[in-house]
């Protein structure tokens, strides 16, 4: 192919000297402006004014440099060229080498009505600033090596750390959150150099898990959660991603390793987010499930778990309740394993409860037909367990309509209206 320099002459060795003289000698030009110190920061300009002198010794006027102008909302900068005010993107244009034709742009403006201190302006009222512990609503746009960048309409996109996605374990991002979901995010760091701050959901769940877990105490709510691990106090378990600690005297009985990975009824026994502490109990939500529709006075089976100097105590359906020695018989007794042994299956009345401590006592001696069965025959007395308990109940309510009676026949033989002039009297 023909090429359009080919009956173009040779340089001489003069012209190229001269051409690289000229090239030379451009580049020293946009040296010097560069040195200036034109800087253009986060939409901002201003400079570094230098000396007179340094201009002078440079073959450059004096006053020549970017200067900050006095006015404000739009920013304005001084032309080192024209002396005239610009815009910041005016100076922009210039710093990166593009003039400016100051009558063009102004007959552009006047077709659109509206120029670039209206642009100005327009985009400072939606510019967003974010402070730390905020929560924003943002857009999932683009997947990272070790996060996420999300669109909160700040001046960059935010980043979402991986470890920051949840408060449970995340292994792959990008199944546990997709392009476009829009979330609440948390803000955890400032704006950076480039405008990116960082967000977080872990520490919104986190902090509405703690508000959840206090709204249940005060509601007094049996809850379900997993025991995680077993370790020599008792068991750590896992509720909407908060760790609690359950003690042994309030674990389900036979507490192991196999019992890792079960779920188990809860309450809450002390909830403290400022020192991060969560304590739970199995032994009050049994309790209260289990005696919800249990009364003092009624008869209940259970089986002797283990024996004390001063009574036994019965698993009741995996509750303990305390047989004090002074009821298990109306009959002095001085060694409880001489009438009890531990495995053995008896019934007995309920006396008292408590709910709130997960405890109630338990009496056999009210179960007696005649004083001292428990000790001669324990047997008969499971036996006849549903018989004596009625007799009992007839013989409370009867002696307690006699008590009823006899108050009231103390009243009828009072004479009020005496009483009542005796006492004005006074």
């Amino acid at each position: 192919r023909s090429s359009p320099f080919k009956d173009r002459p040779p340089l001489s060795h003069a012209m190229v000297s001269s051409q690289r003289s000229s090239v030379r000698s451009s580049a020293a030009m946009r040296l010097k402006l560069a040195c200036v110190g034109i800087v253009v920061c986060a939409g901002v300009a201003s400079a570094f004014a230098p000396s007179s002198a340094w201009l002078a010794g440079k073959g450059l006027p004096a006053g020549l440099g970017l200067r900050r102008a006095t006015t404000t909302q739009p920013s304005m900068v001084v032309s080192p060229i024209t002396g005239e005010q610009m815009s910041k993107f005016d100076a922009m244009r210039f710093k990166f080498g593009r003039e400016t034709n100051t009558a063009q742009v102004e007959e552009q403006q006047q077709i659109a009505g509206f120029d670039y201190s209206d642009f100005e302006t327009a985009i400072a009222k939606f510019d967003s600033s974010f402070q730390v512990g905020d929560t924003v609503v943002g857009q999932v746009v683009q997947y990272e090596q070790n996060g996420a960048l999300v669109d909160v309409g700040g001046k960059s996109s935010a980043f979402l750390a991986s470890a920051e996605a949840s408060m449970q374990r995340v292994d792959d991002l990008e199944e546990y959150l997709s392009i476009g979901d829009n979330r609440e995010f948390q803000i955890i760091g400032g704006e950076d150099e480039n405008g990116q701050v960082r967000l977080s959901i872990r520490r919104l769940e986190f902090a509405r898990a703690w508000e959840r877990v206090r709204q249940i105490q005060e509601e007094d709510c049996t809850i379900t959660a997993e025991i995680m691990s077993i370790n020599r106090g008792g068991a750590l378990v896992n509720f909407e991603g908060l760790r609690g600690f359950l003690p042994g005297s309030h674990a389900p009985q036979g507490l192991t390793e196999d019992a890792v990975g079960t779920v188990v009824p809860l309450k809450f026994l002390e909830v403290d987010q400022t020192k991060n502490r969560l304590v739970v109990s199995n032994r009050r939500a049994v309790v209260e499930s289990r005696l919800t529709n249990l009364e003092p006075g009624q008869l209940i089976s259970g089986v002797v778990r283990s024996l004390k100097p001063y009574g036994a105590f019965v698993d009741i359906g995996g509750v303990s309740g305390l047989l004090h020695i002074s009821q298990i018989s109306h009959d002095h007794i001085s060694d409880v394993s001489k009438v009890l042994q531990e495995g053995q299956e008896i019934k007995a009345m309920i006396l008292t409860q408590d709910k709130e401590k997960g405890r109630f006592s338990l009496s056999t001696r009210t179960l007696e037909g005649e004083p001292g069965d428990m000790i001669r025959n324990p047997e008969s007395v499971k036996e006849n367990a549903e018989a004596t308990a009625a007799k009992y109940h007839e013989r409370v309510k009867a002696e307690q309509e006699a008590r009823d009676q006899a108050a009231s026949e103390l009243v009828a033989g009072l004479d009020l209206d005496a009483l009542s002039s005796e006492e004005f009297a006074k």
